[in-house]
């Protein structure tokens, strides 16, 4: 939504303007209205105006100053320039000072709306120049780490990732791995004393780790680390180019002395230690998800609670594939979904998780028990969360758990959970449509009681403690009319009433619903009614 503020000593000249924006309903546009330069700097100091059409000579501070000092603080704000005939030349002048254009009075209307959106747009391409080819190199060089991190941990979870948007990516991350070579994954746990430090002083451990990482492997390998979800540091490596001759039993005992040197270096800088986990080696990308979840389960099975451990995952000691869920476990989560209000996509997940499910592990209770018990806690939580308990979402007389020996059946433990899952939504949409609800009508007894004075939509949402825009969506979605549709409705309707039922001249009607300008009011009547309120008054009294 674009800020546009109109400056000018002359209120019908302001009010004017204003009223032939709204005319030509440019309803992406918030209008603000100044009587002064004084006036307009303490709105720029509120509101970041994309626009300012302002008159050129005003008592104590003209145009041009104004100009030049909104140029000193916002640089980026367009300015369209009122002028008289007598400063036609004056104008011109200002358009070589950064004026964007500028008009003559009386204003015509179609001048006026054509500059604007002219001005608009200019104002659009100088935001699409702000996110340019240049800034955007420039923020990925800033975002890097973050973006090579993000990356690795989509490999690592399996996202699908074709092979070409792969390879664009890796490119752009310049990150020096490809199909061709084999590469090992270390998966590193931080464990006593490091685990009981606080988050920031746990993050510059992290940091120290990483760093001892690279300078211990470096000079052998290349390297792309990220942390995952867990806390482990996961580390990918690579043989750098003249060093990649070292094949089986060879390439895994150099990795392994330099990851013990890695742990002996961590115990004698940072005083603490570390587990690695070193997977076998294999081929860029595909090794990499199965050996991260291969070391999972290593640190759960042989080294559980162990200090200081080193675990090589050689040949010899691949487990068996891991039968674990893929969907259950991607992000986003289940939980996350919800919390963002995002049942679709949280239904959408649901079936593909019941799909994996009847596909994968046919007739395994062990399996149901696992996604039971995860989409219910999911449901607990949401249901709590709003203020409901889990079980008020049984229907009476219905076990609240299914029986152990009957999770086997997965076609009715899907059905019941979906069931489960649309009760909830339904009872929580229904609770939001009744917020929304009292919310319109908040808004709405808002616009009546101001009818007399200039309503802003930044005014409404305000008084309703929400974003503008945000305000603008929810009461579009619900009434299926625009704000501004709504206040030019109840205006014209409250002037048909007292036209009808009033001996009040048509100025002060006008003006007690907030058009100060009696003949835009007559002009804006005619438009709706098809006739002047004159004549509306006279075919109504009959």
């Amino acid at each position: 939504m674009y800020q546009l503020l109109i400056v000018d000593d002359e209120r019908s000249v302001v009010e004017g303007v204003a009223a032939t924006l709204l005319e030509y309903e440019m309803a992406d546009v918030e209008i603000h209205k100044a009587f002064s330069a004084s006036d307009a700097l303490a709105i720029m100091r509120k509101y970041p105006i994309d626009l300012m059409i302002t008159d050129i000579r005003m008592p104590g501070f003209s145009g041009i100053e104004l100009m030049e000092r909104v140029r000193k603080t916002s640089g980026s704000t367009a300015i369209i320039l009122l002028t008289g005939y007598a400063e036609f030349e004056y104008a011109k002048q200002a358009l070589l000072s950064g004026a964007s254009d500028y008009l003559l009075k009386p204003v015509n209307d179609e001048d006026l709306i054509s500059a604007v959106k002219k001005a608009f747009q200019a104002v659009q391409k100088e935001w699409e120049a702000a996110v340019s080819r240049d800034n955007t190199q420039r923020a990925l060089r800033e975002n890097l780490p973050l973006l090579q991190r993000d990356l690795l941990i989509d490999l690592l979870q399996n996202r699908s990732i074709t092979p070409a948007a792969l390879e664009n990516r890796l490119q752009k991350l310049s990150l020096p791995f490809s199909p061709e070579h084999s590469v090992s994954l270390l998966l590193i746990r931080l464990e006593e004393p490091f685990i009981q430090y606080e988050y920031n002083d746990r993050a510059l451990l992290e940091y120290a780790v990483c760093n001892i990482a690279q300078e211990v492997l470096r000079d052998f390998y290349q390297i792309w680390m990220c942390k995952d979800s867990r806390d482990y540091l996961a580390v990918v490596v690579q043989a750098l180019d003249g060093k990649d001759s070292m094949t089986g039993g060879m390439a895994e005992q150099e990795l392994g002395r330099r990851c013990l040197h890695i742990q002996q270096q961590v115990q004698r800088y940072l005083n603490g230690a570390v587990s690695i986990v070193i997977s076998a080696w294999g081929r860029f990308p595909n090794h990499l998800s199965s050996s991260y979840h291969h070391a999972l389960t290593a640190y759960l099975k042989h080294i559980g609670s162990g200090r200081g451990l080193l675990l090589p995952l050689g040949e010899q000691r691949v487990m068996a594939p891991v039968r674990t869920f893929k969907h259950l476990y991607e992000p986003p989560l289940l939980p996350d979904l919800l919390e963002s209000g995002r049942w679709d996509s949280f239904m959408e997940k649901l079936n593909l998780i019941f799909d994996e499910l009847e596909n994968d592990f046919d007739g395994s209770a062990e399996h149901s028990l696992e996604v039971y018990c995860a989409v219910t806690g999911t449901l607990s939580f949401i249901a709590h969360k709003s203020g409901y308990g889990l079980f008020d979402f049984f229907e009476l007389g219905e076990p609240h758990m299914m029986a152990f020996e009957s999770l086997g059946q997965q076609r009715l433990l899907r059905d019941k959970l979906v069931r489960l899952a649309e009760k909830i939504r339904g009872e929580l949409e229904n609770e939001a449509m009744d917020s929304h609800s009292r919310l319109i009508k908040k808004v709405q007894r808002f616009i009546e009681d101001h009818l007399a004075h200039t309503i802003s939509l930044t005014m409404i949402a305000e008084h309703v403690f929400l974003h503008p825009v945000y305000l603008s969506q929810i009461y579009k979605a619900v009434t299926d009319e625009s704000l501004s549709e709504y206040m030019q409705r109840i205006r014209m309707e409250k002037s048909a009433y007292w036209l009808r039922n009033s001996k009040l001249k048509i100025y002060e009607i006008g003006s007690k619903v907030g058009y100060q300008n009696a003949p835009y009011f007559i002009k804006v009547f005619k438009k709706v009614y098809g006739m002047t309120p004159q004549e509306y008054r006279e075919l109504h009294s009959v």
